[in-house]
C-alpha cells in the first residue's frame, strides 16, 4: 500500500488500482480503505482509483492530540493527497466516508468534477435545512451512545449499529465481526463526534455545490437516511437522489454492482 508523508501531519496511507480518469473512494467508520476493493476491482478497467485510510485506520496517522476534534485533520490529508494525485473525475464516499467528502469538498481545495455519497451520516444536515424536530431526536441516539461507552458499556456499539441497520442487526453479526466493532468503538466514537463538531452547514453551504452531486440510499434504510439524502440533493444545484432496491446501510458489501455502476455512470455524465 503507497503512502504520502504530509508535512508535519503525519502520513496518508491508500490503494491505488487501475488506469484512466481518477475516481477517490473514501471508507466509513471503523474500517480501511480496503472496504472500497471489490468496487474498486469493477472499476480499475476504466478508471484510476484512489482509495485512502481515513485518520487512525490502515497505516494513517490518527489526529494528534490537541486536534480540534472535528474533521479538519482527515480532510488536510486527503486535500494533499488529491494535490498529489490530481482532480477527481468523482469524489465518493460511505456513510462517515460521506461526511468527510462533504466537508472536504465544501472546504473548496477538493473541487471534483462530480460528488457521489452514499447513505451519509450527515445528521447535522438536517438542522440546516429546518428539520430540527429530526435533528434533535437523531443527535440524541448518538449522545447516549457516547455516553454509554463513556460509562463502560462494553456493547454501546450496539445503538450505532442498529441505528443505521435496523433493529437486532448487531447480534445477528458473525462474533468476528462483533468483536471488531467492539473493539473499534473508540475510533467509531472519535468520527461521530467529530461529524457534530463540524462546522454547521448552511443551505448557502449546500448550493455551492454546483458540480453533479449524487446521493444514494438504501430501500430497506431508516427514514432519517432519506431525510438526509434528501436535504442534500435537493439544495445542490445539480443533486440527484438515487435509491438502490433491497438495500441497507450495508451496501458497500452487498450491492457492489450497484455502487460501481453508479460511480461509472456519474464519471460519464460529468465529461
Amino acid at each position: 500500500m503507497p503512502s504520502l508523508k504530509v508535512g508535519g501531519l503525519g502520513v496518508v496511507a491508500y490503494d491505488d488500482v487501475g488506469q484512466g480518469r481518477l475516481v477517490v473512494l473514501i471508507h466509513g467508520s471503523p474500517g480501511t480503505s480496503r472496504v472500497w476493493q471489490p468496487v474498486a476491482e469493477r472499476l480499475a478497467s476504466r478508471f484510476r482509483v484512489v482509495a485512502p485510510s481515513l485518520p487512525g485506520y490502515g497505516g494513517t496517522t490518527a489526529p494528534p492530540d490537541g486536534a480540534r476534534g472535528d474533521n479538519a485533520y482527515a480532510a488536510e490529508l486527503i486535500e494533499a493527497l488529491v494535490a498529489e494525485v490530481g482532480r477527481p473525475t468523482v469524489f465518493a464516499g460511505y456513510s462517515y466516508g460521506g461526511v468527510v467528502a462533504l466537508r472536504t469538498t465544501l472546504r473548496g481545495k477538493v473541487r471534483p468534477a462530480a460528488l457521489a455519497l452514499f447513505e451519509p451520516v450527515a445528521v447535522p444536515v438536517l438542522a440546516a435545512v429546518g428539520e430540527t424536530e429530526a435533528f434533535a431526536a437523531s443527535r440524541a441516539v448518538f449522545d447516549d451512545y457516547g455516553a454509554s461507552f463513556d460509562a463502560g458499556d462494553r456493547l454501546a456499539i450496539r445503538k450505532m449499529v442498529d441505528y443505521w441497520f435496523g433493529p437486532a442487526t448487531f447480534d445477528r453479526m458473525p462474533a468476528p465481526v462483533r468483536e471488531y466493532l467492539i473493539s473499534n468503538t473508540g475510533s467509531n466514537l472519535r468520527d461521530v463526534r467529530a461529524t457534530f463538531r463540524d462546522p454547521s452547514y448552511s443551505i448557502g453551504d449546500l448550493g455551492s455545490l454546483t458540480m453533479p452531486v449524487l446521493v444514494a440510499y438504501g430501500s430497506r434504510s431508516p427514514e432519517i437516511m432519506v431525510r438526509i439524502v434528501q436535504a442534500i440533493a435537493s439544495h445542490a444545484p445539480q443533486g440527484r437522489v438515487e435509491r438502490i432496491e433491497k438495500a441497507n446501510h450495508a451496501m458497500i458489501n452487498t450491492h457492489v454492482d450497484a455502487l460501481a455502476a453508479s460511480i461509472a455512470d456519474l464519471a460519464d455524465r460529468s465529461a
